[in-house]
């Protein structure tokens, strides 16, 4: 063995670099103009949102946005009318 080699760092595992890179972005995202970035993005979203129309085939259910029924020709087993197609 020569000195390079025992000098030489031990190779990082995947988790160790996963992890280094994690610290990296949240290092990152702790910065100043991505908080600004972040408060721009989340006001332009807001206008998005207030000038959208209204219908847009969603309603209100329980305090969730939900698609709108819509009738379907299927007729089921438990259907009144089942069999008589």
């Amino acid at each position: 063995m020569t000195d390079d080699e025992a000098t030489q760092a031990p190779l990082e595992s995947y988790e160790q670099r996963v992890n280094k890179q994690m610290r990296r972005e949240i290092e990152e995202a702790n910065t100043e103009w991505v908080r600004e970035q972040k408060l721009a993005d989340h006001l332009w979203q807001a206008k998005l949102d207030a000038k959208a129309p209204l219908d847009d085939d969603m309603i209100e259910v329980a305090g969730f946005r939900v698609p709108r029924y819509r009738t379907s020709c299927h007729v089921g087993k438990h259907d009144s009318v089942f069999g008589q197609h």
